[in-house]
């Protein structure tokens, strides 16, 4: 249904889209991408009569699902790290979040947003989660669902199911709200903080977040000493019972072999618990993107021109295989000579480059693209 979506793109240079762009047919779709070589190329996740008409006259006939999941939203540690700022005057390094430049005064800095193994890995994760609610929740078939990686820090899941095409802002945004956990009543599941209502039996295989919030509180009591477990229990419960938490730990852990043992935690525990779970569990969408009927979406297998990566389409079967900076570097590896301002240490297509700061370097084109395309240097 090419003819049913609307298209837009940016140009090099541009910062205002060209939309409202009908197509008929992939051919016509190729011929434009020749014609323009465009920086960005998007689609409408929205199917309309009038695809090029202005946006109150297209005649809204349904939109497909979607989903972003972006390292960038997911508070990484590895950000402080590797993102950094750079003015676009002087061409200083800041850092990140930088408002102003301490060299010359200007405020044109841009920041940049850096990409590491990490932050793919842990948006993997939340795409594994997302599947998870779609498949195990919600009953949708592998085979509707697509997904993509966005050419930079994340993926894009997308659902073509027609029953759910004609879906309102609100029925998205309830969707939104069980995939992340807003407003998660514990009791509606099994779990009440009072334990004059244990009477129900629990398994780790039981559906939906009953069975995800007992994985997940298994899986954090086993983890009580890492620090990102620690430091969050300690903030909910405080230190003493903290310490007493751990003391229990391997009691616990006897005991919740089989199934979960609420009834062995204290209400104040269990609670901190539960909600850390939740924060565990749920997968970190961006509510805005879904809840969006009109949203335009990065067209797949076309370059991210952030990058210069391709946004790549997945068999999600070969998520955990997929290595960006392997699979999606399609440009060539033809020296070219750049003057970089700053980057950090990376591994693309199996080598070790950098760091750079304010240094001519010889360095293979797919580099030099990323390198370009982040504005963090120039052709020497």
């Amino acid at each position: 249904m090419i003819e049913r979506r609307e298209f837009g793109y940016f140009t090099f240079g541009q910062k205002i889209m060209v939309r409202h762009i009908s197509l008929k047919n992939p051919s016509e779709l190729f011929n434009l991408i020749r014609k323009v070589t465009p920086l960005h190329i998007y689609h409408s996740a929205a199917y309309y009569q009038y695809p090029q008409a202005p946006m109150e006259e297209k005649v809204w006939l349904g939109a497909e699902l979607i989903f972003d999941i972006d390292a960038d939203h997911l508070n990484l540690p590895c950000k402080e790290g590797h993102d950094f700022s750079v003015c676009e005057d002087c061409r200083s390094l800041l850092p990140s979040g930088s408002e102003r430049c301490s060299n010359c005064g200007g405020a044109r800095v841009r920041r940049v947003e850096w990409v590491c193994e990490n932050c793919i890995e842990a948006a993997k994760k939340e795409v594994y989660k997302l599947l998870d609610f779609l498949e195990g929740d919600f009953g949708i078939p592998p085979s509707k669902i697509s997904v993509n990686f966005s050419g930079n820090r994340g993926f894009h899941v997308a659902v073509n199911d027609e029953k759910l095409l004609m879906l309102d802002q609100t029925s998205r945004k309830e969707i939104t709200d069980h995939i992340l956990g807003s407003g998660l009543d514990p009791s509606l599941h099994g779990i009440p903080v009072d334990r004059k209502r244990y009477a129900l039996t629990f398994s780790y295989a039981d559906a939906s977040w009953r069975g995800r919030l007992a994985r997940t509180a298994f899986e954090l009591i086993k983890d009580l000493q890492k620090p990102s477990v620690s430091e969050r229990l300690i903030k909910l419960i405080g230190k003493r019972e903290y310490n007493k938490l751990l003391g229990l730990k391997e009691s616990l852990l006897t005991s919740w072999l089989e199934s979960p043992k609420w009834e062995a935690l204290k209400p104040d525990v269990l609670k901190a618990l539960v909600a850390l779970a939740i924060e565990e569990a749920r997968s970190m969408i961006d509510t805005i993107v879904t809840t969006d009927i009109h949203r335009l979406l990065r067209l797949a297998n076309t370059l991210n021109g952030k990058t210069g990566f391709l946004a790549k389409k997945l068999d999600a079967d070969n998520l955990e295989q997929f290595n960006p900076f392997v699979d999606a570097v399609v440009m060539p590896e033809d020296p070219s000579k750049v003057h970089v301002v700053y980057m950090p240490k990376i591994n693309i297509r199996g080598e070790w480059y950098g760091p750079y700061r304010n240094t001519l370097a010889r360095v293979p084109t797919f580099l030099a693209v990323l390198l370009l395309c982040k504005g963090i240097a120039t052709l020497a």
